[in-house]
């Protein structure tokens, strides 16, 4: 699949969506949290087999969606 493939900007986005998890984190149950970084990884790691820029970047936001769904607002 070729829609651009760029690691460096993959990197990037996986990177910006853990720095954000990592904070969300704190404010989930740590089970649940855990759980959903596992999928997290396993989700990156095959979007990052499809070399598909597209699918890290619906990847990272769906995460990101995710966890700040579970955290309570501070």
């Amino acid at each position: 699949m070729d829609d651009g493939w760029n690691i460096a900007e993959a990197n990037r986005l996986v990177a910006d969506t853990l720095v954000e998890i990592d904070v969300l984190a704190e404010r989930i149950i740590p089970v649940r949290a855990e759980a959903l970084l596992d999928q997290f990884e396993r989700d990156i790691k095959d979007a990052f087999l499809l070399q598909s820029i597209t699918v890290v970047r619906a990847t990272c936001d769906e995460y990101g969606r995710r966890f700040r769904a579970l955290a309570p607002e501070k």
